[in-house]
């Protein structure tokens, strides 16, 4: 009896180990820890290596970043100017070609794999046998991580007039952030990308020295728009991988803007005046034709002589200061003379006197230009005379007109 009680009680003891292991057991993905493996276990600086990972979140993405001292100062340990980030499969693996770098540290040295954005948990390291890099003692695990706050992340300074015409313009962004920990961080890279949204260049920084347990440190990167720049531009910055800053500017340039408003509007208001100005010629009544000019008559102070395609100009007309500082030459009266008369046809109708070809009546011109105030006479001219009518004398012109050219 007692026999058989005790078989019972080992069979129920051993019922209840088993399903307590059972369910202290996980399964399932929640029991897959993120891994991975290097294609070699040692390489040097510069060399390319086979890096593969399983059992990480689908479509998450992994940074993978060459670190001395384990790792265990986090991304003070390590070298995340060269870190390089591999999306995950839907099977959660990946596989890539990572460049090994030196990191700031000494070895022992390690590969470190981390979700970008994630916990603590999406973690993992290979180690590395990193040729030609120093040996050092490995710190204590009991170290605590070293953390950085970020305090403030802003743009300052105004674009200046010349960038509102699209010229280059520099402004600043100030980047702060905060140690609270109680472990220094020895010179951080400062990494600042600059451009347009979706992508930038790196941006030349300053030295960041050590931060102190407790410190606030403050760096001022100057950032340059390009020439023409149109549209958003982002800046990113990250002090050794902690503490991630984006922000974001606009830039336009209004004042070629308005340059192109102004000539569009110039161009419309110059195409309106030609198209009225040609409307009003077409609707302007003809000159009244002066076909008889009696002495004394006092003409316009312009006249249009429309056989000759020429005008005729006193001085009191508008505009004739600056006719007469344009003029190339000066014609005397007897220029005038020589030039509108030849021996050869009578000059006018009714001409007394010497002949010539005259088209203008020189008589009759006398008579008009001496009933102007001022006005030079032609009287001394062959055969003229003050009392002709008309200055155009139409006989010769048909005659100077019908004859062989």
């Amino acid at each position: 009896m007692t026999r058989i009680v005790r078989t019972l009680t080992a069979a129920v003891c051993g019922l209840a180990c088993g399903l307590a292991a059972g369910l202290a057991l996980p399964t399932g993905p929640a029991w897959a820890a993120e891994q991975l493996t290097l294609a070699a276990p040692a390489a040097a600086p510069g060399d390319q290596l086979g890096v593969t990972g399983s059992g990480w979140p689908s479509g998450a993405l992994v940074q993978l970043v060459t670190c001395g001292q384990l790792a265990i100062a986090g991304s003070a340990a390590c070298d995340m100017r060269a870190a390089l980030a591999v999306p995950v499969r839907p099977d959660g693996t990946f596989a890539v070609q990572f460049v090994l770098s030196a990191p700031p540290v000494p070895c022992p040295c390690v590969v470190h794999a981390t979700l970008v954005g994630g916990t603590a948990r999406g973690q993992a390291d290979a180690p590395l046998g990193l040729t030609g890099h120093p040996m050092g003692e490995t710190p204590t695990a009991a170290a605590a991580p070293v953390r950085l706050d970020l305090v403030e992340a802003r743009i300052v300074g105004r674009q200046g007039w010349r960038s509102l015409f699209g010229a280059a313009a520099t402004r600043t962004f100030v980047y702060t952030v905060h140690n609270p920990g109680p472990q220094p961080l020895p010179n951080p890279p400062l990494n600042v990308q600059f451009g347009r949204s979706g992508g930038g260049d790196r941006v030349s920084t300053p030295g960041t020295g050590d931060i102190r347990p407790g410190e606030t440190r403050t760096y001022r990167v100057p950032v340059t728009t390009p020439f023409a720049a149109f549209g958003r531009y982002t800046v990113r910055a990250d002090l050794g991988g902690f503490s991630p800053a984006e922000v974001t500017f606009r830039k336009y340039p209004w004042g070629l803007f308005g340059l192109h408003l102004l000539g569009a509007a110039m161009i419309v208001v110059g195409v309106a005046r030609r198209v009225a100005n040609r409307r009003n010629r077409r609707n302007r009544p003809p000159l009244p034709t002066m076909a008889a000019a009696p002495a004394g008559t006092l003409l316009p102070p312009v006249v249009r002589v429309g056989s000759l395609g020429a005008y005729l100009v006193f001085d009191d007309a508008p505009g004739a200061g600056r006719l007469r500082r344009r003029a190339r030459a000066h014609l005397s009266v007897g220029g005038l003379r020589d030039l509108l008369g030849d021996a050869g046809l009578p000059n006018g109708a009714d001409a007394e006197g010497p002949t010539g070809t005259a088209v203008i009546d020189l008589a009759a011109l006398d008579a008009v230009l001496a009933a102007r105030p001022g006005a030079a006479s032609l009287a001394g001219a062959p055969g003229g005379h003050r009392n002709a009518a008309a200055v155009i004398d139409l006989t010769a012109l048909d005659t100077h007109l019908g004859s062989p050219r």
